[in-house]
């Protein structure tokens, strides 16, 4: 039996059948791209930038005079070395903002929340600076700090409110040099923040820490520090909402005059001692 004849294969046919197209990678590629677009557009959704802390770091480090901390700075920093007291007060700018800290030998004398006469030297001349270079969009917390050691002279309940004592004491002078009370609100904290890295709670025992570095540790301590950061925006909007910005009555030249004074009006952002470190100088 003969076979079926087979007719030739049209290879141009079969090849032209067959063929995948050269473009067709651009349909994944799309794909794929659009994904990760809707990846990016996503995070950023669910992100959130405080405003205010960004523009806070911007004037930081940017010329802008009214606002720049680095500028406020560099003025502390010369008031110190007029007034001798490198080591009594110190300053520190970082992303956080400025901080000012006193230390508390400067300020009060042991168990007390009455300001030293030493005290006006530094407080008032950089109250001053801050009134005058301090952008509108800054305010200043106060905090107070002790040490460990419990205070038991009658006049206070605890370190916590020694410490808030304090804080409120030196906002007085800060206020009557003409920043608007409602950008200052204070803070204690008791022991229970140290400065040093020292644990304080082995400063008890006598094993770990000898004497002179037992009381060097308690030193660092009991502090008051002044922390210039950008304010919450829901107060400032208030601020501005009210008429805007209110000017002190100015500070008293009369250094003996009581550091309480019933012309400065309330902080709407006072915060009670909550996590306060009261300074406790019943060690000094």
């Amino acid at each position: 039996m003969s076979e079926p004849s087979r007719r030739p294969m049209d290879a141009d046919r079969f090849s032209s059948d067959f063929e995948i197209p050269t473009s067709s990678w651009i349909v994944s590629y799309s794909d794929i791209m659009t994904i990760i677009l809707t990846f990016f557009i996503l995070l950023l959704s669910i992100s959130t930038i405080a405003q205010t802390k960004y523009e806070m770091i911007v004037q930081a480090f940017t010329g802008d005079k009214a606002g720049n901390l680095m500028e406020v700075e560099q003025e502390i920093k010369q008031v110190i070395e007029e007034q001798g007291l490198s080591g009594e007060v110190k300053t520190k700018l970082d992303m956080n903002g400025l901080k000012v800290s006193f230390s508390n030998a400067l300020l009060f004398a042991s168990g007390d929340a009455k300001l030293r006469e030493s005290a006006y030297r530094a407080l008032e001349p950089i109250s001053v600076h801050l009134v005058q270079k301090l952008g509108v969009q800054y305010g200043i917390i106060i905090e107070g700090y002790t040490d460990d050691v419990p205070i038991r002279n009658g006049k206070f309940a605890s370190n916590w409110e020694l410490s808030t004592s304090r804080a409120i004491t030196v906002r007085e002078v800060i206020a009557k040099a003409g920043l608007d009370s409602r950008r200052i609100s204070v803070q204690g904290f008791a022991d229970t923040r140290a400065a040093t890295e020292v644990d304080l709670s082995l400063l008890s025992e006598r094993n770990h820490l000898g004497p002179q570095e037992l009381e060097k540790a308690r030193s660092a301590n009991r502090r008051v520090v002044l922390r210039i950061d950008a304010l919450p925006s829901d107060l400032l909007k208030r601020i501005q909402a009210q008429g805007g910005w209110v000017e002190n009555v100015k500070a008293d030249t009369d250094k003996n005059s009581p550091t309480q004074s019933s012309n400065l009006e309330p902080a709407l952002d006072l915060e009670l001692p909550i996590e306060k470190e009261a300074e406790n100088d019943q060690a000094q």
